[in-house]
């Protein structure tokens, strides 16, 4: 059950204040008082939700008790009660005071009655909104504290990807160099079982530094420092020769390679970045292929827009890794080695400087595709140029 409205009412001629009573007392709850000094005190000591206060009392008058009063708690609502002569004293309660209203005396039972709830309501609403605001300004408060923490873990991960790039490097180039001297005095005893070591150690070294090359990539982008190198770029030849790179995968696992590529595919871009991305793409659509299978590449160019697709015949992603795939630091457990993701990771901080996407799905027959969407900015121009009348470049 709410609790009912406490009012306040000050006035030093005691038949107003037993009359008030009578008139109220129903409804409200009702404080009297005979002097404002009395009045402060009681205001002080209860929980007052409306103070009417009457103008002519000795030693303080309604506006000089009313602005005491608001200086202690401005939330309650206050009236003054005054005879029609003093218009003066009704100017100084709006000014200094804020009342919300005054009454005239001797008052009207009913018009007063109907003020009181004005004012009730009024003040039900402004304490409503305060702790409406109060709630809004501790959940923004944790919201920014939860913000905060998640920034500052974040920052610690790439730091901890930072140092442990730098601290690796030191010990794979001896790696790297012993694996070297290793070979070679295995071409001059060559034995299966050397060989399958050799092979073993290379293999090794190289994950190990492209693990490095990635860490120390994914760590200068989210800090922000890497500036775009922003040129011409033939996407089309980008793509042929990142598929060059991998060139020695493929035939191991006797995987082809079908390019549909769209005629005009040169936009600006960083082409050493990009390059990167659909390098990581191609070794991922090459582990995640079955032997003999085929990866397809295409190029779409559409609304200024110019996309990358690459897709393979493998068993597709599973719905949670789809959910995290361009996410750092963030892995579901599917009982299967799939990589730490952060060649995909850093696909996608690329593609966001670049003001573009790059997201992934299963095929509906089958296999997986990530696509990378960039602006086709040279397209764009093309397409405003051939509106003057100019032919169009061939592809």
């Amino acid at each position: 059950m709410s609790r009912r409205f406490t009012i306040l009412y000050v006035d030093d001629e005691p038949g107003n204040l037993s009359a008030f009573r009578i008139t109220f007392r129903r409804d409200y709850n009702i404080l009297l008082a005979e002097n404002a000094e009395e009045g402060l005190r009681l205001f002080e000591q209860e929980e007052v939700d409306l103070v009417l206060s009457d103008q002519r009392m000795p030693g303080m008058s309604g506006v000089q008790f009313l602005e005491r009063v608001s200086e202690i708690n401005p939330g309650p609502c206050r009236i003054l009660v005054t005879a029609y002569s003093d218009i003066d004293a009704i100017q100084q309660a709006v000014n200094r005071a804020s009342i919300f209203k005054y009454v005239r005396k001797p008052w009207d039972t009913e018009k007063l009655s109907k003020t009181i709830e004005q004012a009730l309501e009024v003040y039900g609403l402004r304490k409503m909104n305060r702790a409406l605001n109060d709630e809004l300004s501790d959940k923004n408060k944790a919201l920014e504290e939860a913000n905060f923490t998640l920034r500052e873990s974040d920052q610690l991960k790439y730091d901890f990807l930072r140092i442990i790039s730098h601290e690796m490097r030191t010990p794979l180039n001896g790696l790297r160099g012993a694996a070297q001297l290793l070979k070679i005095n295995t071409d001059k005893e060559p034995t299966s079982q050397n060989k399958e070591l050799v092979t073993i150690v290379e293999s090794s070294t190289h994950r190990l530094e492209q693990f490095l090359l990635l860490a120390e990539r994914i760590t200068s982008l989210k800090a922000k420092r890497y500036k775009l190198e922003l040129q011409e770029t033939d996407i089309a030849r980008l793509i042929r020769n990142a598929v060059s790179t991998i060139a020695s995968e493929l035939e191991q696992n006797q995987q082809s390679v079908n390019y549909e590529l769209c005629p005009y595919t040169h936009t600006l871009a960083d082409s050493q970045l990009l390059s990167i991305c659909v390098r990581e793409i191609l070794n991922n659509a090459v582990r995640h292929s079955p032997q003999r299978g085929e990866i397809t590449i295409r190029t779409h160019s559409a609304h200024e827009k110019l996309a990358i697709e690459v897709s393979d015949q493998g068993t597709g992603f599973p719905e949670p890794v789809l959910r995290n795939l361009f996410k750092i630091f963030i892995r579901e457990d599917i009982g299967q080695d799939r990589g730490l993701g952060l060649n995909l990771a850093l696909t996608k901080l690329v593609m966001d400087l670049h003001g573009g996407t790059a997201l992934a799905y299963n095929n509906p027959k089958g296999g997986a595709t990530v696509r990378l969407s960039l602006k086709h900015e040279l397209a764009a121009a093309r397409s405003s140029t051939n509106a003057g009348g100019i032919p169009a470049p061939q592809a």
